[in-house]
């Protein structure tokens, strides 16, 4: 099977992490890594751009039938899917939520007046109204080099998604931030294995780790961020879980002053109505409008 992927430490660990969930002791993994234009735009200190760069030099290679697999962390992907491949499975399986990365010598109890880094709309307006005290800065760069930044002392506390820390094995001086207020991104802390559509085969060998309960979820998520116009870098959180056959599906629409919060429970079967019904609440409670101030 070859797999096509960053060439990132997150990267190649998620790709350990979908060679270890299948295992397949028959199959010869052939990885091809990749240093995507993201990654170049990322490490010239580029800040404006779309994360799909992160994503399209990989997509390419499952299109020309260089790949079988692809394995992209989810939440960098677009909502609307290259009509010739698939998301087949997803792996998820850790706390989805954020972290707040103190400086080594830091007391974790003292939380007012942080200078923090991010380079999230969505966590520098939760900051905002969440820790009010705050000064919030954007920063740049891989999980390696935003703690370098944060112990050269250019900040005093960073976020990061707990997921990349935990599938790293990173030790950190931290705290979990309160995930009701501190929402997650659309898929965030899922790993998203991507094949062609017509690709049978592959499918077959994947179907072990298909699990359609967590493809219904997330796909909610994304859906939820597709209707109301958003994207992977807009100023909104959502998370769909579920407990049995309850399903709750969560959000935040942030506008430069202004948020929402919405949530709609329901029964698991009915996930399509529940999101009908929160894109309705969106739009009526003026979330559309939120989110456009940022264009």
């Amino acid at each position: 099977m070859r797999i096509s992927t960053r060439s990132s430490k997150l990267a190649l660990k998620q790709v350990d992490i979908f060679l270890n969930n299948l295992d397949a002791k028959s199959l010869v993994p052939e990885i091809k890594k990749q240093i995507t234009s993201g990654d170049i735009k990322s490490q010239k200190g580029e800040n404006l751009f779309d994360k799909a760069h992160f994503v399209e030099d990989i997509e390419k290679s499952l299109i020309n039938n260089e790949a079988d697999v692809a394995i992209h962390s989810l939440k960098d992907m677009a909502v609307v899917d290259n009509e010739n491949l698939e998301i087949y499975a997803m792996i998820g399986g850790v706390n989805r939520g954020d972290r707040l990365i103190l400086k080594n010598d830091a007391e974790t109890n003292k939380l007012e007046n942080l200078h923090i880094g991010t380079s999230s709309l969505r966590r520098m307006n939760q900051c905002k109204h969440f820790m009010p005290s705050c000064k919030i800065s954007e920063i740049r760069g891989n999980v390696d080099t935003r703690i370098e930044k944060l112990n050269l002392g250019e900040f005093d506390a960073i976020i990061l998604a707990n997921a990349g820390l935990e599938r790293l094995g990173l030790s950190t001086n931290s705290i979990s931030l309160d995930i009701q207020k501190f929402l997650p991104a659309v898929g965030q802390g899922i790993i998203a294995i991507q094949c062609r559509k017509d690709d049978y085969a592959t499918k077959r060998v994947l179907n072990p780790l298909r699990d359609e309960a967590q493809i219904s979820m997330i796909n909610l998520e994304r859906a939820f961020i597709k209707q109301i116009g958003g994207n992977c870098h807009s100023a909104v959180s959502v998370m769909a879980s579920s407990n049995g056959q309850n399903l709750s599906i969560s959000s935040q629409i942030f506008g430069k002053n202004d948020y929402i919060a919405l949530t709609e429970t329901g029964l698991l079967k009915d996930g399509q109505l529940l999101l009908d019904k929160m894109v309705k609440q969106a739009e009526q409670l003026g979330g559309i409008e939120l989110l456009n101030e940022h264009n």
